[in-house]
């Protein structure tokens, strides 16, 4: 792909808080073939990121809410994003300045007034080298059926692929035994998620429970290929379960009460989650019927390991699933099994009513971190028999007791597992609860009528929806 001949296969996204700034260099890139996009705030260039392909960033520093730096730091934190040039584009001149956006991992810094030729051309510089380096980043090593990984697995299909990798069934050739093996796509094989690949397998070794997937081996090839070899499952996830909608009572016990236990285990040999959730949770069908599997110890934390836990951050910033994580890791506090525990009641919440006990604010991306964060910490979830009254009183009890905003109110996971059991004892297996309509939380975009209280995001604070007014800014 020719950077001089085809602008036009690149999309630049300038971020600026002066509308006459953006316009302009939108405007001058646009003349020169690129396509362009535009965020006016550090929040909402996060959001585009996240939904976006970008190939480029240009980046003001001086912005109110999240600075330019605080933007470059978050975007060399994520993994999934974390390679993109990023040029800052601001009226900062002082040297400070520049060796500390450069050391945090910028292309290149342009001072304003922008001589536009020169920024250009160090555009295309900086999109020429990621072209160069995204094509010194294809395999060396074809992964296809047939193809030998570790010397010992021999590839026959691939059942499921993401942005990091790819998931392969495959036989250990001198067992002759049908395995997954979970392949790290080459582009990726050095920095922060090598190493979250590394702990995935280090982790799930630690966990032995039949409910926590089993990880056989792991290495590196010759060519440079990191592999997981996994036992292979048969089914569905959670996630794909809950498209269906509410889940029944019993069926909720039956899958979560597994996952507790599994999660107890690696609660008890010092090992935090830290992002149960749907996609984590596989409803395995083997020759002894279903059985639920965690998945995914890639970014679990060894309590007390605050080096670790700083390696994996990068910039200290939080990983995980904002819509499941619990308050204290919000707020930057310590945390142990406990937070895995209020990511339980939050999947459980959801699996009774069909949606989040929290959503984003008015479903806008450019506020979500900061809605959910305030939610989590602050907001106390609807009881579920306030729109439900069929929902058993202690599947609502022990979804307000994993919830709690404390961590030593939430009981402890096999305690969970056990409770949510007696929960349903004596209910139908059919029973299941009929929500009119679904329950986002607080700041959702569904129409309210009955005078409920809303999360302003703009001024962070709780105000009261008059009957009948519709809350998505359409009137």
């Amino acid at each position: 792909m020719g950077v001089t001949s085809n602008p036009g296969d690149f999309t630049l996204l300038v971020v600026d808080d002066v509308e006459e700034n953006r316009d302009l260099l939108a405007r001058r890139l646009k003349r020169e073939g690129y396509e362009v996009a535009l965020a006016e705030s550090g929040t909402a260039a996060l959001a585009t990121l996240a939904t976006k392909r970008i190939d480029l960033v240009l980046l003001d520093v001086m912005m109110p809410g999240i600075s330019g730096i605080d933007v470059l730091k978050a975007i060399r934190a994520d993994p999934r994003i974390g390679t993109i040039p990023v040029i800052m584009a601001t009226a900062r001149t002082d040297s400070a300045d520049v060796v500390e956006a450069l050391d945090l991992g910028a292309n290149d810094y342009v001072t304003k007034p922008i001589d536009f030729p020169v920024l250009n051309a160090r555009v295309m510089s900086a999109l020429r080298n990621r072209v160069r380096q995204s094509a010194a980043a294809r395999p060396t090593l074809e992964l296809q059926p047939g193809t030998l990984i570790g010397q010992r697995y021999r590839l026959d299909a691939k059942i499921g692929e993401g942005g990091f990798g790819m998931v392969f069934r495959a036989v250990h050739t001198d067992l002759q035994r049908d395995v997954a093996i979970k392949v790290l796509h080459p582009s990726f094989a050095s920095g922060s998620l090598l190493g979250r690949f590394r702990l995935e397998g280090v982790h799930a070794c630690r966990v032995q429970h039949p409910n926590a997937l089993h990880v056989l081996d792991s290495g590196i090839t010759e060519d440079g290929v990191a592999f997981l070899a996994m036992e292979l499952l048969s089914g569905r996830s959670l996630e794909d379960e809950l498209k269906e909608g509410p889940v029944p009572f019993v069926r909720c016990a039956e899958i979560l009460a597994p996952v507790c236990e599994a999660l107890a285990a690696a609660h008890t040999v010092g090992i935090v989650h830290r992002d149960i959730k749907p996609a984590n949770i596989f409803l395995h069908v083997g020759a002894h019927g279903e059985t639920p599997k965690v998945l995914d110890f890639g970014i679990a934390k060894l309590v007390g390991d605050a080096a670790s836990e700083h390696k994996m951050t990068l910039d200290g910033s939080l990983i995980g699933t904002p819509a499941y994580m619990a308050p204290e890791r919000f707020l930057n506090q310590p945390y142990d099994g406990k937070s895995d525990v209020y990511s339980i009641g939050v999947l459980l919440n959801q699996m009774i009513c069909g949606s989040l006990p929290f959503a984003s604010a008015a479903n806008k991306l450019s506020v979500e971190p900061m809605a959910l964060a305030l939610m989590h910490c602050e907001e106390p979830p609807v009881p579920l028999r306030s729109r439900d009254p069929s929902v058993p009183e202690g599947l609502e009890a022990l979804v307000l007791r994993a919830l709690a905003k404390n961590p030593a109110e939430r009981p402890a996971a096999d305690d969970l597992a056990r409770m949510l059991i007696g929960a349903v004892e004596g209910i139908p297996h059919e029973a299941t609860a009929t929500f009119a309509a679904p329950m986002l939380g607080m700041g959702s975009s569904i129409p309210r009528t009955h005078g409920e209280e809303l999360l302003d995001p703009a001024t962070r604070s709780i105000r009261r929806v008059p009957s009948g007014e519709d809350t998505d800014g359409t009137g």
